[in-house]
Order: C-alpha cells, then sequence, then structure tokens
C-alpha cells in the first residue's frame, strides 16, 4: 500500500478560513471607518462654504440697506428671511435656505434703544454680531458655528 497523502486536513481548511475572516473583518471596518469619515468633512466643508455665502449676504444687506429685519422662518425654523428698507424703498424679502442644511442664528445688537423694535436693525445706529449655526438635515449631530460682525463703514455711500 502506498501512503501518499497530499492534500489539506479539515483543521487547516477552517484555521485559514479563521485567519481570513479576522483580517477581511478588521479590513472593512477601517475602510468604512474611513469612508464615514470622509463623508462627515465633505459635508462640514459644505456648511462652511454655505455658511460663508450666508454671512458675506447678511454683511451686504447691512452695508446697504438704512433698516432691516432678520427672521427664522420656514419648517422648523430652517430658513433666514430678510425684509429690508433702501431709502424708505422697501425691498422683496430675501430668503436663504438650503435643501440639505438647516440654518439657525443668534444676534446680539449693542446700542439698541430700550423699547423699540427687538428684530429691527439700523446699520447706522446698531452694531450686530451674529452667531450662525448650520446643521446637516440628515445627521443633525453635524454642525457647523460660525461668529461674525456685521459692519458698515462710516462715510461710505453704499
Amino acid at each position: 500500500m502506498k501512503h501518499d497523502e497530499r492534500g489539506l486536513t479539515l483543521v487547516e481548511v477552517l484555521a485559514t478560513l479563521t485567519i481570513f475572516s479576522i483580517v477581511s473583518l478588521i479590513i472593512w471596518s477601517i475602510f468604512f471607518q474611513g469612508f464615514n469619515f470622509s463623508q462627515k468633512s465633505v459635508s462640514e466643508n459644505f456648511m462652511i462654504q454655505e455658511t460663508n455665502i450666508l454671512i458675506a449676504n447678511l454683511t451686504k444687506i447691512h452695508q446697504t440697506s438704512s433698516e432691516y429685519q432678520i427672521l427664522s422662518t420656514g419648517v422648523n425654523n430652517c430658513e433666514i428671511t430678510v425684509s429690508s428698507k433702501k431709502k424708505d424703498v422697501i425691498q422683496p424679502n430675501k430668503i436663504f435656505n438650503h435643501s440639505e442644511i438647516c440654518f439657525e442664528f443668534v444676534l446680539s445688537i449693542k446700542n439698541k434703544a430700550i423699547g423699540s423694535d427687538p428684530n429691527k436693525i439700523v446699520p447706522n445706529e446698531n452694531d450686530v454680531s451674529i452667531t450662525l449655526t448650520a446643521s446637516d438635515k440628515h445627521n443633525p449631530n453635524n454642525k457647523v458655528t460660525m461668529k461674525s460682525y456685521l459692519y458698515k463703514l462710516k462715510g461710505v455711500g453704499y
């Protein structure tokens, strides 16, 4: 009788499959952690860009209006509506919203007269700082907060 035993035993096959499964799970989890981190970073960068655009628009309104109001509107107060007046002419409302981002704001108005309208801003009389928070509508834990100062240069006729 010839004893030529070539091949793999069942124990060797099971050990190989176990090691392969462990290595595959480690690689799989590292890949998806990297992918999720990348998606979160892309979302945060996008929200920062949109918030910068909103601040630039609000600064332009502040510089060119004689008075204006900023209100939270829309579903879940996720959009910002600005009604303004330029030289006693009422301008159409400007609505700032986005399909994937929820905008919230907090205004801090200095030099505000007691008893005046809390939402009315007069650029030449009031110093305004604004804190904008943008959050992802699909993942509300993903937020970006930016603080800015709305300014108007003295002596410049916009």
